[in-house]
């Protein structure tokens, strides 16, 4: 019988973020795949854990066993360096998987982002290993603490129905409502768009009171009434109604490193307009593109991207683009149909399972013989189908 791979994660109180999202459909996925996992969630005030928080952790680390491995979400396991590393000195694999770095959501606190950085290289440093979700998000891990070695495990998504749109057109931001998601441009790009017909739709929860405050404030300097709504976060069929009827997403996050909503908006054919230099605009795009030893990145045609990457600290770009769009049915029947292309070839979350495996599997116990050849009998009935079922570049 195996030893348990059990995924460590913050308990998130019953307001998911697309961190757990990601941890429990990879739970999910990793058992469809015939290595069930566990799910443990660690109660705490994460990134600022107490002291009964460090010890919830190290309990849900435990101990050693051939063939245990354990995957850590960063939030959790970058706050709590030492915990990881007397894990990993026990003779516990411990995996952390980071989905954003702990000093990227501090704003303009710089003593508390240099401690949380202090932490953060720590574990990285002690882990036996390290996951991101996109290959932007690996760059910046070496780019902060030299980490050179992160293995990238891309999200996946589930396609779901082609959304029908609005009239007038319905723009949605879908992120908890923080300085780093960046909601207060939205609101100032649209500002002189007045004059056109559109709405947009804030979903998410609510983040600090004072920025919560700034945007409700610059809600009602807009011009009009009505058009902007703050209906909290949604999911289920609310979520799904949501997605129906909209027909361009907007992330305009400072920090991003990977995006799953992107991703989410497309399995839906929505287009989207994005942060430029985030990971967003992996997800978007489908590949993390060349990069040069400058470390640009080759131009993706526009013809054939499902949206466009913006700055995320001039509004005046995201008001040229979004009237044009919003003015141009050209443009909109252009970027509906390459976010259509998109939909059919987005990942399944079976891959990303796959490539967590991938990086881990030193410390696993080996495949099942009959799972083995299972494989390969399916392999082998499938060789005609490869290029169908490949990944595309």
């Amino acid at each position: 019988m195996r030893a348990g791979l059990d995924v460590v994660v913050p308990d998130d109180g019953g307001r998911p973020t697309g961190g757990s999202l990601y941890d429990r459909r990879l739970v999910a996925a990793l058992g469809a795949l015939g290595r069930p996992a566990r799910l443990v969630p660690v109660a705490g005030d994460w990134p600022a854990p107490d002291g009964a928080a460090r010890a919830r952790l190290r309990r849900a680390l435990g101990a050693p066993a051939p063939g245990r491995v354990v995957v850590l979400d960063g939030l959790v396991g970058c706050a709590a360096p030492e915990a990881v590393d007397d894990a990993v000195r026990s003779g516990v694999p411990v995996h952390l998987l980071v989905h954003l770095p702990l000093p990227a959501d501090t704003g303009p606190d710089l003593t508390a982002a240099t401690e949380l950085a202090r932490q953060e290289a720590a574990a990285l440093a002690a882990a036996t290993g390290v996951l991101t979700p996109s290959t932007w998000a690996a760059r910046d891990l070496f780019r902060r603490y030299g980490t050179a070695d992160a293995a990238v495990a891309e999200p996946g998504a589930e396609r779901g129905p082609v959304a029908v749109g609005s009239c007038p057109p319905r723009l949605t931001c879908l992120a908890s409502l923080t300085p780093r998601k960046n909601q207060r441009l939205l609101l100032e790009a649209l500002a002189p768009l007045a004059g056109i017909g559109w709405t947009l739709d804030l979903v998410g929860p609510e983040g600090a009171p004072e920025y919560v405050g700034e945007l409700r404030a610059a809600v009602r300097e807009l011009p009009g009434t009505g058009r902007v709504r703050c209906p909290g976060p949604l999911g289920g069929a609310a979520l799904a109604r949501q997605w129906a009827r909209t027909d361009l997403l907007l992330l305009p996050s400072t920090t991003e490193t990977y995006g799953m909503v992107v991703t989410e908006a497309l399995a839906h054919g929505v287009p989207a307009l994005v942060a430029a230099g985030t990971g967003a605009v992996e997800a978007l795009d489908g590949t993390p593109g060349h990069r040069d030893e400058d470390g640009a990145g080759t131009p993706v045609d526009a013809g054939t991207r499902a949206g466009a990457a913006l700055d995320p600290a001039v509004p005046s770009a995201w008001t040229e683009v979004l009237r044009d769009w919003l003015t141009d049915p050209a443009l909109r029947a252009q970027w509906r149909a390459a976010a259509l292309v998109r939909r059919e070839r987005l990942r399944v979350w079976e891959e990303t399972a796959r490539d967590v495996l991938a990086a881990i599997a030193p410390h696993l116990d080996p495949p099942d013989p009959l799972e083995q050849n299972a494989d390969h009998d399916h392999d082998t009935d499938h060789d005609h189908d490869t290029e169908r079922t490949r990944r595309p570049s």
